[in-house]
């Protein structure tokens, strides 16, 4: 058994439908702190997730772009997918400063050393 060295947490829902976003950046800075190499990929509608201004000011949920720059800050990688940036229309410009965009969000979640949670 190939140990697991890699922690992959893959979000599609858009932020305030549920608390899964929140729950996944949970999951990343604890999976950091164990010492994995941890990736948080958005994609399908959860890329609204990392929009620039997304949670800013909210009274119920926090400010979900200051939490996505903290795990940055952590030396946690966060993406969104390329695809639905597309259709949507978004730009690397209207992402949070430091989220980067994933061209083959598949091939971070092929391998034995990888864990993939899908959220």
């Amino acid at each position: 058994m190939v140990p697991v060295s890699r922690f992959v947490i893959m979000v599609s829902e858009a932020p305030y439908t549920s608390l899964k976003p929140y729950t996944a950046l949970r999951y990343a800075a604890s999976a950091r702190k164990r010492g994995l190499e941890t990736r948080v990929i958005f994609f399908a509608d959860g890329i609204f997730c990392v929009k620039r201004g997304v949670g800013r000011g909210s009274q119920t949920v926090g400010d979900f772009e200051e939490k996505v720059r903290g795990l940055i800050e952590e030396g946690i990688l966060v993406q969104a997918c390329s695809a639905p940036m597309r259709l949507y229309a978004l730009t690397e410009q209207d992402l949070i400063e430091g989220v980067t965009v994933a061209e083959d969000v598949i091939d971070h979640t092929l391998d034995e050393q990888t864990k993939v949670i899908w959220l």
